[in-house]
């Protein structure tokens, strides 16, 4: 279980890490945080079409990923699902390094989808990027917890909480950095957790 929460941590800071990138990216837009995509398409909608046409690819390439990764969790082990996303990284990392970068954010989205399902991490109510979902669970089991059920029932949902927020930080400053190039570094991160997820006991 611990081994379990550390994982889904991970993901959730490599969640915050791409979002970051996107969102310094896309002026704004989230790759990560559909909720804040669907409130900016609707806002735009009175003024046209147009200003909407960004959110929703977001949110229709978001949903391609969950439908993806629903089917990759299926059919294959969740360390090989990870191996896809992390080579679907790695391949928008060398796309942007050639200085196509909005062909490059285009992947993100459906990174961050699919990491919702090609993973079990979501067993026991853990999304590692619907965190206003985790926020809800995690108030939930703090009053839980003072009404006589798990006392550290709310920890793993407020871990998650941190490892976005640690994410996002760090994505921020790679960004300034070097841009969008710096999805070589979830790339990697991706690649290690494929590989922890193969050791028997940490399934």
């Amino acid at each position: 279980m611990i081994a379990r929460i550390a994982i889904a941590v991970g993901l959730s800071f490599l969640a915050g890490f791409v979002d970051a990138l996107g969102f310094m990216h896309l002026g704004g837009y989230f790759v990560a945080f559909m909720s804040g995509n669907t409130t900016q398409m609707a806002s735009a909608l009175p003024d046209g079409l147009a200003g909407a046409v960004l959110p929703a690819s977001l949110i229709g390439l978001f949903v391609a990923g969950v439908v993806a990764g629903t089917l990759m969790e299926q059919r294959f082990s969740s360390s090989l699902g990870l191996l896809v996303l992390a080579a679907l990284l790695g391949l928008a990392a060398a796309v942007s390094a050639m200085k196509l970068e909005n062909v490059a954010v285009l992947a993100t989205p459906f990174v961050m989808g699919a990491m919702n399902t090609v993973l079990r991490t979501g067993q026991g109510g853990m999304a590692v990027t619907y965190m206003t979902g985790n926020l809800v669970k995690l108030g939930q089991t703090i009053v839980a917890a003072f009404q006589g059920g798990g006392p550290w029932g709310w920890l793993p949902f407020l871990l998650l909480w941190i490892g976005m927020i640690s994410g996002v930080v760090s994505g921020v400053i790679a960004y300034g950095e070097i841009g969008l190039v710096a999805l070589w570094l979830p790339t990697i991160g991706l690649i290690a957790l494929a590989f922890v997820r193969m050791i028997p006991r940490l399934r």
